[in-house]
């Protein structure tokens, strides 16, 4: 069985797959004015659906978030730096025993995971 697809509920949709495009290159598959719905494809056929949260009140449990994984260590700083020096807030770079990988929120206060298996 395959994983199809992960549905967000954001409260910008526009704002959230533009983030998605520029850091993670998705593909915006959907028409870029829509205001409800965007569904993004990255290079690995992974199908990402954003919809426009019902309520503004609506959080994500705690501890809830997506997770990137890249290839080295040198991957997961070379983001890290990227997004800081764009002004996006990130966490501390985390070496465990699970690899190396640091935390960010993008648009619509999704919490995300970028990391690698592998320590420095």
């Amino acid at each position: 069985m395959k994983l199809n697809h992960i549905d967000l509920q954001v409260p910008d949709v526009q704002e959230t797959a533009q983030f998605f495009e520029r850091h993670f290159a998705f593909k915006l598959l959907t028409a870029p004015t829509a205001k409800n719905i965007a569904v993004l494809h990255d290079e690995e056929g992974f199908s990402l659906v954003l919809q426009k949260s019902k309520r503004q009140d609506e959080v994500y449990p705690e501890g809830f978030h997506i997770g990137f994984v890249l290839d080295d260590v040198e991957q997961v700083y070379s983001m890290f730096n990227r997004l800081k020096g764009e002004g996006v807030q990130v966490g501390e770079v985390l070496v465990n025993n699970r690899g190396t990988m640091f935390y960010f929120k993008i648009p619509g206060d999704v919490l995300v995971e970028i990391s690698a298996n592998k320590k420095m």
